[in-house]
């Protein structure tokens, strides 16, 4: 993993009265050289490519791709996109808009994207037209769009399998339907692209499946492939030079699946890890999400001012669907700390946020966790064998599997099933991975996992 372990720092995040005005992008360009053929600015100076730069789009791209130099990367994708001859060139564009995408500047690049659709070539030609929707999709899923983002995804997986951008086009459908809970959906597309099982996929495709594929083991509750997958993706990531979680954040979420699982130490290592490289790059997006996941995966004093901090990022971010997941995490971390006005507050707020982007799956769970929170005909907290039998029903163990690992019978497994259900204020089993994945699972919830497939 890059950059090392960092114990101190997040701790020093507790005490600061704002991380974002600690983190910005030019204190760390200060600290570090530019890149090859990049002149950085001095006094307020624009920065200009010296004579020796003849490919600029791959530069600015590698830029985004080390986490280094954001203000650079992102003024070298503004020149290219204000050049007529790179404008025409979809190459040039796709890694243009997607520095800005990573860099957190969400309202340029949807700007240069509705430009370009008013230009003939961008109207015309398949490829400029295939490169345009999948930008605008990423927009859209970046922005908390999420439904939005789902329908231009599924128009251009529909017209062809064809074109070197259709596998992204895949993980990112992927990766939204995870986010509104399709898992059965998302699984499809996998299939139906050849994502599952051994990949016949080379470079960077490969590590942006094997993310979202591990995202998705680990949404079902298969934390063990989930995360296998995470670290085969930040393995390969790292051999390409590629360290920046703007890019995939494949180390906040195996933090996040590993904090589920009970490997704690893994999940810490993850997130502080990503944290590192999240303040290299600077942008609140990154920021917030690493934050989100070393508070998790501590779970100490210091998890509450960091969460409250992630929020806040996530909201200068305009990162809705991230912003709905921390308030959860907040809420779940608030109710554990048997402060029931704070918990009910943020899951109130996350629930608010994820109907205002259209996600109905976080609303309702938020809206589940507020039924759960206490007062008269709350839902009691589960028995030790209760807890245990909807572990390992989350993990996706049959009736009759659970039967066989806990020596009993299936109809004693259906009946204590019965009573998580209706504990839980939930209406079967899928939703248990939902319920059980909280940060702060209901104190009689809150075991380690009595097995994986």
């Amino acid at each position: 993993m890059q950059g090392g372990r960092n114990e101190s720092a997040p701790l020093r995040l507790a005490e600061a009265p704002s991380a974002v005005a600690r983190w910005r992008h030019e204190e760390y360009a200060a600290a570090h050289p530019p890149a090859p053929g990049i002149r950085r600015a001095d006094d307020g100076e624009r920065a200009r490519p010296d004579e020796t730069e003849v490919s600029a789009a791959p530069r600015v791209l590698e830029l985004a791709h080390r986490g280094v130099n954001r203000s650079t990367a992102m003024r070298q994708a503004e020149r290219l996109l204000a050049a007529d001859e790179r404008r025409a060139d979809a190459d040039s564009v796709w890694q243009a808009v997607l520095t800005l995408l990573y860099a957190g500047d969400t309202s340029s690049a949807s700007a240069h994207c509705a430009r370009l659709a008013r230009e003939p070539l961008w109207s015309g030609s398949v490829r400029h037209r295939q490169t345009l929707a999948l930008l605008r999709a990423r927009i859209k899923l970046l922005g908390g769009d999420t439904s939005g983002a789902v329908r231009i995804l599924r128009a251009v997986l529909a017209r062809g399998r064809s074109g070197t951008r259709v596998p992204l086009a895949a993980v990112w459908l992927t990766e939204a339907l995870v986010g509104t809970g399709d898992l059965d959906g998302a699984w499809t597309v996998l299939q139906e692209n050849g994502m599952v099982g051994a990949l016949d996929l080379e470079g960077h495709d490969r590590a942006h499946v094997l993310a979202a594929r591990g995202a998705l083991h680990l949404a079902a509750g298969q934390f063990r492939q989930g995360i296998d997958d995470c670290l085969s993706s930040g393995r390969l990531l790292a051999s390409y030079g590629i360290d920046n979680p703007a890019v995939v954040a494949w180390r906040s979420a195996g933090a996040l699946g590993a904090a589920v699982a009970g490997r704690r130490d893994l999940a810490v290592a993850l997130a502080e890890d990503e944290l590192v490289a999240a303040r290299k790059w600077g942008s609140a997006r990154v920021l917030g999400t690493a934050l989100r996941a070393v508070a998790v995966a501590r779970r100490d004093k210091t998890s509450l001012v960091l969460l409250e901090e992630a929020v806040d990022l996530l909201r200068l971010a305009d990162a809705q669907g991230e912003v709905a997941q921390a308030l959860y995490d907040l809420g779940s971390l608030r109710a554990e700390r048997k402060d029931a006005a704070g918990a009910r507050s943020r899951f109130t707020a996350a629930a608010a946020v994820a109907r205002t982007c259209g996600n109905t799956f976080w609303a309702h769970r938020a809206e589940s966790a507020l039924r759960r929170l206490g007062g008269p005909g709350a839902p009691r907290g589960l028995t030790p064998q209760e807890a245990r039998i909807a572990q390992l029903a989350r993990a996706g163990y049959s009736n009759r599997r659970i039967a066989e690992a806990l020596f009993l019978n299936v109809r004693t497994v259906e009946f204590h099933l019965s009573g998580v259900y209706r504990k839980l204020a939930i209406s079967g089993r899928g939703e248990l991975v939902m319920v059980l994945s909280a940060v702060g699972e209901s104190p009689a919830v809150r075991h380690k996992p009595a097995g994986e497939p």
